[in-house]
């Protein structure tokens, strides 16, 4: 059976609060074809649903978020199920699918049934779109259309209240301020993957703090005592130390008493990698999305190091590490300088040498959906694939079992 896989890209408010996720997806190597070379939409979509929604569930995927879903005609018209909670869904119209009495028909009963309507990558026509009375959503390319027609689009927009505004393909910071100047409503787009960019601060005495801590469990002698030693200094380290082995994730028969006792349970390298985890957590302005985002990274760095030749846990540190300029916003090479790396290590997250550097490359270039992502030896699309979703659904466990506060 071929493989796809499923990819999310969050969609933001004006504060940079992920409002929901548009699920992507992309197939694995081989792709599935109508014979001709191209894309079957209708199987791919299909499989998607069956093979990723049915093992990992939709609440991993999307936790509280709504999740905007692609459908092509075959789902518009009502020819092939959407198994997604119409009150959590989104789905978008496509532009090439032909807006005909049958389509109008079924989405107007979709929507009835509680599902919210997105018109994606509208046209200059929009005025006369068919599905435009029962939309929620209209999202406009900002890089397709030019300020003055997207100020005409917005302003269709508006005849009809419940219209919620998406600004797509953002991809510059100029582009973002115009968007926002502009009174679009919600932001999707690879410049927003990185909210590092949109401005930056110095590091508070807590985040002194905890720089102090991320050093130390960056060096390679760093052991339990050394560890120990800064957990008992941090109420909020310990506590999570505590919940994390109690939690039920963790398959134990019996309650752990002692951080002590939870520190050996979890045993040094993964102790190393939870501590970073949650010193991340605690650093006091990390939202629960760029923590999301952070985890998905270190964990899909830590399922795929063996295929690369490193170790877990180093895969994982640097992971996470990668993700620091955004969670401190901060520069990433400002962040380097202050911690006492091994050049490979400070050569894989500045420069992306390295297995280690390759790797993180690869998981980087997933993320972000490229159109033909990179690879590291050893590494196929498949892995990556696999990797995420697994990736995506631990991180939304741990946080709500053992971050969320």
């Amino acid at each position: 059976m071929p493989e796809i896989y499923v990819a999310r890209q969050p969609i933001y408010d004006e504060g940079l609060r992920a409002h929901g996720y548009e699920l992507l997806f992309r197939g694995g190597s081989a792709g599935l074809t109508d014979g001709g070379g191209i894309v079957d939409g209708d199987q791919a979509t299909s499989q998607v649903i069956v093979n990723t929604f049915t093992e990992i569930g939709f609440e991993r995927l999307v936790g509280r978020r709504r999740a905007f879903v692609n459908i092509t005609r075959a789902f518009a018209t009502g020819s092939l199920p959407l198994p997604f909670p119409p009150d959590r869904t989104v789905l978008e119209v496509l532009e090439t699918i032909d807006i005909d009495e049958e389509v109008v028909a079924v989405v107007r009963h979709l929507a009835g049934s509680g599902y919210a309507i997105a018109l994606d990558d509208v046209g200059d026509d929009l005025a006369t779109h068919p599905l435009l009375p029962i939309a929620t959503y209209v999202k406009i390319d900002v890089r397709q259309h030019d300020e003055d027609m997207q100020r005409e689009l917005l302003a269709v927009c508006r005849t009809h209240p419940r219209v919620q505004t998406i600004a797509e393909k953002v991809e510059t910071r100029e582009e973002f301020a115009a968007a926002q100047a502009l009174g679009f409503t919600y932001f999707q787009g690879f410049f927003l993957s990185r909210p590092n960019l949109v401005g930056s601060r110095s590091l508070s005495p807590r985040r002194f703090a905890f720089m102090d801590l991320l050093a130390k469990l960056s060096q390679p002698e760093c052991g339990f005592e050394d560890i120990e030693a800064s957990v008992r200094l941090d109420v909020g380290l310990s506590y999570r130390v505590l919940r994390a082995v109690n939690s039920a994730d963790f398959g134990l028969r019996r309650k752990i008493s002692s951080l002590r006792e939870a520190m050996v349970m979890l045993g040094l390298e993964r102790l190393r990698s939870w501590v970073l985890l949650m010193a991340v957590a605690d650093t006091g302005d990390t939202s629960e999305e760029q923590l999301s985002t952070a985890m998905t990274r270190a964990r899909m760095c830590e399922l795929l190091a063996r295929k690369v030749g490193v170790r877990p846990d180093v895969a994982f540190t640097t992971g996470m590490l990668s993700s620091l300029d955004f969670l401190l916003d901060v520069p990433l090479a400002d962040v380097v300088a202050q911690l006492p790396l091994e050049q490979e290590l400070e050569d894989a997250l500045l420069r992306h040498t390295g297995p280690l550097g390759q790797l993180l490359a690869a998981v980087g270039a997933y993320e972000r959906d490229e159109p033909q992502p990179r690879v590291a030896p050893g590494v196929d699309l498949s892995d990556l694939g696999h990797a995420y979703l697994s990736a995506v659904g631990w991180s939304l466990q741990t946080y709500e079992s053992v971050l969320a506060s």
